[in-house]
Order: structure tokens, then C-alpha cells, then sequence
């Protein structure tokens, strides 16, 4: 008896409608959880105002916020919790310091170029923030400035944008479709929603943030550790911060360079120190992406990302947000008990 043995192309025919509709469902699913947050980030911005401790607590909130949802949202969808949003070490705690540093290390050395593109509009930014704190002394713009920065750094940017971008977007993504679909869900609206979320940014401060993107959702697949992003993200806001100060108190550009080559030359160095341990850890990772299934994972990734993107430059209000948003993951709840069981997916 002669066994009929589809053959590779007829595999991916068969392949290619469940995945389409797992695509589809996934996007309800991703839609759903956007306008949700949106509709939630409503009330916290209208009821704590615009001062600066105020702004803080509105995205420790927002953050907060979105971990819930997500949370909420994995388990009715039969995912596991936290630990599938990233809330886990990939070693331990300091070691995922570590790796979070490394990756930064990696991110500095190869966004030099649109760093010194986007310095004049960074300094803009310094002399803002200066303006702030109204300083008296050089000394005390070093340290307030630094303190400002870390803690904005992390508490507006990299906290609620790794939980959302990664932990959410790409994490989920990568289980639902594949890990280089994952990827680009995250990286799109991450990166080119900053047009939207600054107004007031040059288009080169715009496209430094699509460098990051990559290297964060690198780190977030091969750690799947929000220690790891969050730490590497935050080194971003705060240490990239430096030449733009040193460029706004000393009134020179040459100053300003100087200390941008200081920097990237220390970060060679640690690269050079661990290329053989951690960083290959990087450099694998990025392989096994981009070769499982690329077209499944770049095409429907791209996709889903660029609709998400769209969100940005269409905002409906609170209500109508929340109840479209609920339809959507409604929608998407009921979809995918039609489908076959997904293999569970490590990412």
C-alpha cells in the first residue's frame, strides 16, 4: 500500500487559511486590547491634570493598567498570565540587568549615526527639561537633571511601552503566529507612533526610534524577560541624554561629540568583552526569528502592524473606544473556537 505524503508546497496550502484566520482573529484580538487602553487612558489624563508629579503617577497608572488588561485578556484567551507577558526572569534579576545592558551596549554603537542626526533636536528637549528644574550651578543641572531624566525615562517610556509593545503585542503575537509576525507587531506602532505621540519631533528624532524597536524586540525573543527591555530601554531614555545636556550647558557641539565617542568607545569595549557569551546569546536569537516561517511571520506581522498604527492618528472617544474595543475581543473570543488547537508555542 502506497501512503499519499503531501508534499512541502501542498503543507503550506493547507497551512495558509487557518493561519489567515488566525491572523484575522489575532488583529480583532490586538484591536480589541488598543481601544480598551485607549478608553482607560482617558480618565486617568483628565482626572490627575498636568503637573509633573501628576504626569507620573498617570503612567505608573496607565501601565498598570495595561498589565491588567493584558493579564485579563490572556486568560480568557487559555494563555497563561504573567509570566507569558514577561513577568520573569530569563536568569535572574541582576543578570537580566546585565543582558539589558549589553543590549544597550549593542543599540549604542549602532544608532551613533542618527543619534549625532537627531542631536540639535534632543538638546531642545535638555534645555526644556532645564528649564524645569531652574538650576543654579552646573553641579546641580548634572544631578537634578539625571534624577528627571531616569525616572521619566522609565516611568513614561519604558515601563507601559515594553509591557504594551513586547510583553503584549509581540509575546502574544509570537504564540498566536509566529516569532517574526511578533516582532513586527511590536516594532511598528512602537516605533513610527512616536510621529504621533510627538508632534513636535524632527524626523530623524522619528526614525531613531526604529533602531531601538529592533533591538528591544530582539532582547524581548531571546529573554522573553521585561527586566531585560525595560532595563535597556530606560539606559536609552537616560544615558542618551548626556551628550544633548553637555551639549546645552557647555554651548559646543565639539563637547558634545567628544562625550558621545567616550560613551560609544566604553560600549565597544563591553561588547568586545562578552561577544563570545551574552551577545552571541543575541545574534542566535535573531537567527531562529527570521527563519521560522519568514512570509507567515512578516507579511500578517506587517499587516497588524500598520493597522495598529493607524490607532494613533484615529482616536474615538472614551465610550465608544471601550465598546468597540470590547466587540472586537468579543469577536475575537468566539472566532477561535472554530479553529483547530494551535500547537502552545515557546517564545
Amino acid at each position: 500500500m502506497v501512503l499519499y505524503m503531501p508534499s512541502n508546497s501542498q503543507e503550506r496550502k493547507m497551512e495558509t487559511p487557518v493561519a489567515l484566520k488566525r491572523a484575522l482573529l489575532f488583529l480583532a484580538e490586538v484591536l480589541g486590547f488598543t481601544l480598551l487602553l485607549q478608553a482607560i487612558s482617558v480618565p486617568i489624563w483628565r482626572f490627575l491634570g498636568n503637573g509633573f508629579p501628576a504626569q507620573l503617577a498617570a503612567w505608573l497608572l496607565y501601565g498598570l493598567g495595561a498589565v491588567i488588561l493584558a493579564w485579563v485578556f490572556n486568560r480568557l484567551q487559555g494563555r497563561q498570565g504573567m509570566r507569558e507577558l514577561g513577568f520573569r526572569y530569563y536568569k535572574s534579576f541582576w543578570t537580566d540587568v546585565w543582558y539589558g545592558l549589553l543590549g544597550y551596549a549593542s543599540l549604542n554603537i549602532l544608532s551613533l549615526p542618527l543619534d549625532l542626526a537627531a542631536l540639535s533636536d534632543r538638546a531642545k528637549m535638555a534645555s526644556q527639561i532645564i528649564g524645569w528644574l531652574s538650576p543654579s550651578s552646573t553641579p546641580r543641572i548634572l544631578v537634578l537633571s539625571s534624577v528627571l531624566v531616569l525616572t521619566m525615562g522609565f516611568f513614561t517610556g519604558a515601563f507601559h511601552e515594553e509591557i504594551r509593545f513586547r510583553g503584549y503585542y509581540q509575546g502574544v503575537g509570537c504564540q498566536e503566529l509566529t516569532p517574526l509576525a511578533g516582532f513586527m507587531i511590536g516594532l511598528i506602532p512602537f516605533s513610527f507612533g512616536h510621529y504621533f505621540a510627538h508632534p513636535d519631533w524632527h524626523a530623524a528624532q522619528v526614525l531613531a526610534t526604529i533602531l531601538p524597536g529592533i533591538i528591544y524586540g530582539i532582547l524581548y525573543y531571546a529573554t522573553r524577560s521585561l527586566i531585560v527591555v525595560m532595563t535597556a530601554h530606560t539606559l536609552v531614555n537616560w544615558i542618551g541624554f548626556y551628550p544633548p545636556l553637555v551639549y546645552v550647558v557647555t554651548k559646543s557641539r565639539g563637547f558634545s561629540l567628544v562625550t558621545t565617542a567616550g560613551l560609544g568607545l566604553l560600549f565597544l569595549l563591553l561588547i568586545f568583552l562578552r561577544r563570545n557569551r551574552e551577545i552571541r546569546v543575541f545574534v542566535e536569537a535573531t537567527g531562529r526569528m527570521c527563519r521560522e516561517k519568514p512570509v507567515f511571520g512578516f507579511v500578517p506581522g506587517g499587516l497588524i502592524g500598520l493597522v495598529l498604527l493607524t490607532l494613533w492618528a484615529f482616536r474615538l472617544p472614551a465610550v465608544y473606544s471601550g465598546l468597540a474595543g470590547a466587540i472586537l475581543f468579543g469577536l475575537s473570543l468566539v472566532g477561535k473556537r472554530s479553529l483547530p488547537k494551535a500547537d502552545v508555542r515557546s517564545c
